[in-house]
């Protein structure tokens, strides 16, 4: 008797596939592709579900990473995402099926082509764009503060416990102590599980009680389980880098070396490791990148500079440093050979690359997790405002902490 893969197979086109030649032809076609085979039949259906050929579709050579970029439009007044079609930038594409709402305000991610959301009223959602699903998160419990504390700052982490599998989304909230007119030295930790669907309060937060507040960043700063945030003092000056590691749950601050403690900075992820691009606003012209060999050990990797087409570094990306440089073009450094390139996606008029960039593949992971708070990704409409409603952000934030009671 033939197997149902096989009968599958003949009424397609009259062939008999063996199981290895059917899942290296799988293995090889995008995630669009293939969601739509789940429903050849209940054989196909498994094996495109399974975890074990999730992560070897993700590894797959023919699963290329792309740089997707966020840029503004002028002229239409809304932000598009541009995915870059080769390795030195020649051109970019605008996919439907990539383009956010204007209503998101922050994007962190990927983590194996899943990003978080993030909304006006600081709403979150996870998304996976290649599959289409988008998971609503759960909302934030209800806790006990005191009448003097009012909201300051919501910083977010985004990444994935390489223990359990499970997707974690780390909510920190800052507050102002009006009793000393100061920011208050406790801030307020959530974590939240995909796996449970459910946020709780992280009671032991370390080294995090700092003077020090952690600050967002314009591209992924998640890798091998943990997530990394620069501190920064009061005049934007970094003064370390704050870890949390997803498996432990824990906060770890990082020195960084005393002679980038005057200049500012942000992070990005370079062959597994976190990397910090520094600069200074006075020389806006000079951009240093710095590589973490092991935690707390540093290594100047390159200077690029001085170059007066140098706007704001971006991030690090196969060895080159993506560097906004002009009048909204991209120029590429090469760390290792330190050469220059100024790409060809300029072309475009009143265009600007600005924010945000991402070294983005598809993916076959699901993201529905536990509750029925998952839908279908519909770039074309507006599901988030929807789903979400039109809250007013600020009402929202203090509302959430003004309240009569204690922490």
């Amino acid at each position: 008797m033939s197997t149902p893969v096989a009968k599958r197979s003949e009424s397609l086109g009259s062939l008999d596939l063996t199981e290895d030649v059917l899942l290296e032809i799988l293995l090889r076609l995008p995630v669009k592709t293939l969601v739509r085979f789940k429903c050849v039949c209940k054989h196909w259906h498994t094996i495109i579900e399974s975890q074990s050929f999730v992560k070897q579709h993700f590894s797959q050579r023919s699963n290329q990473e792309r740089l997707l970029v966020r840029h503004y439009k002028r002229n239409e007044d809304l932000h598009a995402y541009a995915l870059f079609v080769d390795d030195i930038c020649s051109g970019f594409e605008e996919p439907a099926y990539l383009q956010m709402p204007n209503m998101i305000l922050e994007l962190l991610g990927p983590v194996n082509g899943v990003f978080c959301l993030v909304g006006q009223s600081r709403d979150l959602a996870l998304l996976n764009p290649a599959t289409r699903q988008l998971k609503l998160l759960s909302e934030l419990p209800e806790v006990i503060v005191e009448p003097h504390l009012l909201f300051l700052d919501n910083v977010l982490g985004f990444g994935l416990d390489p223990l359990s599998g499970d997707y974690k989304v780390i909510s920190v909230w800052y507050l102002w102590n009006r009793s000393v007119n100061a920011p208050d030295c406790h801030p307020i930790v959530f974590v939240y599980n995909l796996g449970s669907d459910s946020w709780r309060i992280l009671e032991d937060v370390g080294c995090f009680e700092s003077r020090y507040r952690a600050c967002r960043s314009i591209c992924n700063t998640y890798t091998n389980g943990v997530y990394y945030w620069t501190m920064e003092f009061s005049n934007t000056n970094v003064a370390a880098i704050l870890s949390f590691d997803m498996a432990t749950e824990k906060f770890k601050e990082i020195q960084v070396p005393d002679c980038l403690k005057s200049k500012i900075g942000h992070l990005t992820v370079h062959n597994d490791s976190i990397a910090l691009l520094s600069y200074q606003l006075e020389r806006s012209d000079l951009c240093e990148v710095w590589l973490m060999d092991k935690e707390g050990s540093w290594n100047r990797g390159a200077v690029v500079g001085p170059c007066q087409a140098i706007n704001w570094p971006l991030c690090l990306w196969k060895n080159n440093l993506l560097i906004e440089a002009g009048s909204s073009f991209l120029m590429l450094y090469n760390i290792c050979t330190k050469k220059r390139q100024l790409t060809q996606a300029r072309v475009k008029k009143n265009t600007s690359f600005i924010s945000w960039v991402f070294s983005y593949k598809e993916s076959l992971v699901s993201i529905k997790g536990k509750g029925d708070n998952c839908m279908l990704w519909d770039a074309s409409l507006d599901i988030l405002t929807i789903a979400w409603g039109n809250k007013d952000p600020l009402t929202s934030c203090r509302s959430y902490f003004m309240k009569d009671m204690y922490y």
